[in-house]
């Protein structure tokens, strides 16, 4: 009973701390967002390639998923490289 209740506490306070954060980046301006926006997906490809990556080897053997995953992130990463993950401007 008291890890459950650990693991809600610890819930809660990650849920916390995402909510504050999202108020305090809609006070933040455009080109700022865009930035933290443009940082966020090299972040994620490089997470989907590296894990990818690293189950691949680690497992001693070929998957396609893990294939998978690491071509997923780098499509990520020259996506946001070529600016085709930017939202339009209206």
């Amino acid at each position: 009973m008291a890890k459950g209740l650990f693991i809600l506490l610890i819930v809660f306070i990650v849920v916390s701390i995402l909510h504050f954060t999202a108020l305090r980046m809609m006070k933040v301006s455009e080109k700022k967002k865009a930035h933290f926006r443009k940082f966020y997906w090299y972040l994620y490809g490089t997470f989907f390639v590296l894990s990818g990556a690293l189950n691949l080897f680690e497992k001693g053997q070929f998957d396609w998923i893990y294939s998978i995953q690491s071509l997923i992130g780098l499509l990520f990463v020259v996506m946001n490289f070529l600016g085709k993950l930017e939202p339009k401007v209206k």
